[in-house]
């Protein structure tokens, strides 16, 4: 049975019984999410402006109320006389018509990867099983807890100068003052309790932080990966960072761009190197937020990729601006976190990439053209490609590392527990 289609009411979503100035309100409204330059696509615009076209025309809208409810939103408000047309073009669109609601569609299958050749998957160091109860370890204190008893220790020293002095002065006061004694014991006993106060409260963090707790199946190099951990290809969720409160309506959208592209280094270079490994939604070193949308490792290589949702058009990247047909977007800023993971692996190769997505789900759309490569300074240089390209050029480079068959477990254990 065909699934009925999209309707014009749906498209701007109001009621039937909607009158002209919520129409033009919810019209207003769909042009922020459907409108090629933010983001949208030319198919959905398309949609949203066929549908306030018909519903703000009075007549055109009762002509359309009375033609049968099955139609295809794109034919709507035509006459009935095009019915055998009007049938064809429906069941065509059935299949793809989830992904037109949504502004974008079906992305193309991605190319069928070849057999891997090599030698079979090795980890370093190898895997040793946890026997007993957990290790218990204990860890560098934060760097914080330095600060944190550095103005602990101003503090305490101000609110013991006061007892201190007071405690002297008893005990330089012997023959004038006949209770000299009991003053200043007690001047001295409440130096001490101030003093071994202000101790304990400016060496409390780091005495928290630093005793031993049960290593987790992250940890580094010292402890132990999980192998069901290390076995898995895949770890984390593509655009679960993408929030609404922070992104608006264009977090299903990126999240959608993200999605395309865990598929395709899933499908396609994932089964070619069995050591590679796919991180999504990573925080950059020192940050709270996903700002790395993927991570690729193998041997001792890192691919970071970037993942974009944007409307078909023609690209220019030099590595200092980018430009869509001839105007300028906001650079990628993935160059200052692939240096930033740089210094977090000194031993390790690691370079990124922005991939663009097409809404129409091309895999070699949109075009894409690359200038220089010499980034701004403290950033790294980006490959801006196409979905075809990203999947060629990260598998080219993940294969060229030294022993690409080798899972690095405390680079792969450093990456999961930036993980989100």
């Amino acid at each position: 049975m065909t699934q009925a289609a999209v309707t014009h009411y749906e498209v701007l979503g109001v009621q039937t019984t909607a009158d002209t100035a919520e129409i033009k309100k919810a019209y207003q409204r769909s042009l922020r999410t459907s409108h090629p330059d933010v983001g949208g696509s030319t198919g959905l615009f398309r949609l949203v402006q066929e549908a306030y076209e018909v519903l703000s025309d009075p007549a055109r809208r009762a002509a359309y109320d009375r033609t049968p409810k099955d139609r295809s939103s794109g034919h709507a408000g035509r006459t009935s006389s095009h019915g055998p047309q009007q049938k064809q073009s429906r069941s065509n669109s059935d299949s793809s018509q989830q992904k037109a609601e949504a502004g974008f569609a079906e992305m193309e299958q991605p190319p069928t990867p070849t057999p891997w050749n090599g030698p079979a998957v090795e980890y370093r160091p190898p895997l040793v099983p946890p026997s007993g109860e957990a290790r218990k370890i204990r860890r560098p204190a934060p760097p914080w807890t330095r600060t944190w008893r550095t103005v602990f220790y101003v503090l305490g020293s101000v609110c013991t100068a006061p007892p201190l002095f007071s405690t002297i002065w008893y005990f330089s006061t012997t023959q004038t003052n006949p209770n000299w004694l009991v003053m200043g014991l007690t001047c001295l006993l409440i130096t001490a309790l101030t003093a071994g106060f202000w101790f304990v409260a400016a060496m409390f963090p780091k005495w928290w932080t630093k005793r031993k707790r049960p290593a987790p199946p992250a940890i580094l190099a010292s402890a132990y990966l999980v192998e069901e951990i290390l076995s898995r290809t895949v770890h984390g969720v593509p655009g679960r960072g993408l929030s609404v409160g922070r992104f608006g309506d264009r977090a299903e959208i990126g999240a959608e761009g993200e999605r395309r592209t865990a598929r395709l280094i899933t499908h396609s270079v994932l089964p070619i190197i069995p050591s590679a490994r796919l991180i999504n939604g990573l925080r950059w070193p020192g940050s709270e937020q996903a700002d790395l949308d993927h991570a690729v490792i193998a041997g001792n290589r890192i691919a970071l990729i970037d993942s974009k949702m944007w409307a078909d058009g023609a690209y220019w990247w030099d590595n200092k601006q980018l430009f869509r047909n001839g105007r300028e977007l906001k650079a990628f800023g993935l160059g200052a976190g692939v240096e930033a993971i740089r210094a977090v692996y000194p031993g390790y190769i690691v370079e990124g990439w922005v991939v663009l997505h097409s809404p129409t789900g091309r895999l070699s759309l949109p075009s894409v053209e690359r200038a220089g490569m010499f980034p701004l300074p403290g950033r790294a240089p980006i490959r801006m490609v196409t979905p075809r390209e990203l999947v060629s050029e990260v598998h080219a480079f993940l294969v060229q590392g030294d022993a690409p068959h080798v899972v690095q477990v405390p680079a792969l254990a450093g990456l999961l527990r930036s993980m989100l």
